[in-house]
């Protein structure tokens, strides 16, 4: 099969490889599509502490399939299935899972490697976190059911009420995807804040009531800005940048009282001045959200099954698998929200 090996920072080599031989419990599947994403170009550019652990390694995580072949003490699931699996699965019995706190579970599995003709899932996805779907005319939008999934946590986490003022601070699909969840389950107001218009376009296509350009804007001149739209700060502040000086400006931003999910991943290592005074005598919340579990993406199924959120506009192209390097370049520029990779069948 033909499959993209990262060999290292913007080394990635399409190859012929075996296909792999499936152990106890485990399922391969072809993929029709794989879906490009932000932690696609961070692994690109920089590798991953998480997802890639060997060199070379395949990569690609967020994909829909069709079953090609289970190993014989599979049960559930069959040749032809068409199938979404989910990139880890808590081992349910670690610390952090016994207290239902899935997604920092001290054994989570990562599979790797969409962007290729077959994956093989493992033991442990195929028990708890792979999926059959019925909705062949929803298969790109079930491709994004990660990312749905991801946000969907990190939304119940926030816990927004119908009548917050909810700043949504940046605009890529995750944001987005927080937008779309606002407006569906709430009733808040959301301000989507950017510096693209074109993502701001796309913000205001998802529900965002108000639209706050940065483009050019100073940090001084962003508080400033913000100020004067919500004179005592967001009840909620949802950081979708996933970069320190983000981090930072979001501090400024929340009201007394008021919750800021840092749901953007930072590199390890950096760090934020938090203002103890202000963080004691405000009240401020502050949280981080990594990840999803089993309970998310079921239920990001769910909604996307049953038409209660679309994803679609979020996928700006679809490219064959030998075009990756193209899309990796798209997100570079700032490009696409979401590309996705196609297999012929």
């Amino acid at each position: 099969m033909r499959s993209y090996l990262y060999y290292g920072p913007r080394d990635i080599r399409l190859e012929d490889v075996i296909i792999p031989d499936l152990l106890d419990g485990e399922v391969l599947v072809k993929v029709i599509y794989a879906a490009t994403g932000g932690t696609d170009l961070k692994t690109f550019q920089r590798g991953h502490p998480k997802i890639i652990k060997n060199i070379p390694s395949s990569f690609g995580y967020e994909f829909v399939g069709i079953v090609e072949s289970v190993d014989s003490s599979v049960t559930g699931f069959e040749q032809g299935d068409y199938v979404v699996a989910a990139n880890t699965a808590p081992c349910y019995e670690c610390f952090f899972c016994k207290k239902a706190e899935y997604s920092l579970c001290e054994n989570l599995e990562f599979l790797n490697g969409a962007f290729a003709e077959y994956i093989k899932i493992p033991k442990n996805i195929v028990k708890h976190n792979l999926y059959k779907v019925s909705r062949f005319d929803r298969l790109e939008e079930l491709c994004l059911t990660q990312t749905l999934a991801v946000a969907l946590h990190g939304f119940k986490r926030s816990y927004i009420k119908d009548d917050d003022k909810v700043i949504v601070y940046g605009l890529g699909p995750i944001g987005q995807t927080f937008i779309k969840l606002i407006k569906f389950f709430t009733k808040a107001e959301v301000y989507a804040v950017a510096r693209s218009q074109h993502k701001l376009d796309l913000a205001k296509d998802n529900g965002a009531d108000f639209l706050v350009d940065i483009n050019n804007l100073s940090d001084e001149e962003i508080k400033a800005k913000l100020k004067n739209l919500l004179p005592h700060g967001a009840d909620v502040v949802i950081e979708a940048v996933g970069k320190p000086e983000a981090w930072q400006l979001c501090l400024s931003l929340v009201r007394k009282g008021g919750l800021i999910n840092y749901f953007g991943g930072c590199v390890k290592g950096t760090s934020i001045l938090v203002d103890t005074f202000r963080l004691h005598y405000d009240e401020i919340k502050l949280i981080g959200v990594f990840h999803h579990s089993p309970e998310y993406i079921k239920a990001a199924l769910e909604l996307i099954s049953e038409d209660k959120i679309c994803m679609k506009n979020l996928i700006s192209q679809k490219f064959s698998l030998s075009d990756l390097p193209k899309a990796l370049a798209l997100h570079e520029e700032g490009k696409v929200f979401k590309t996705l990779i196609y297999n012929e069948l």
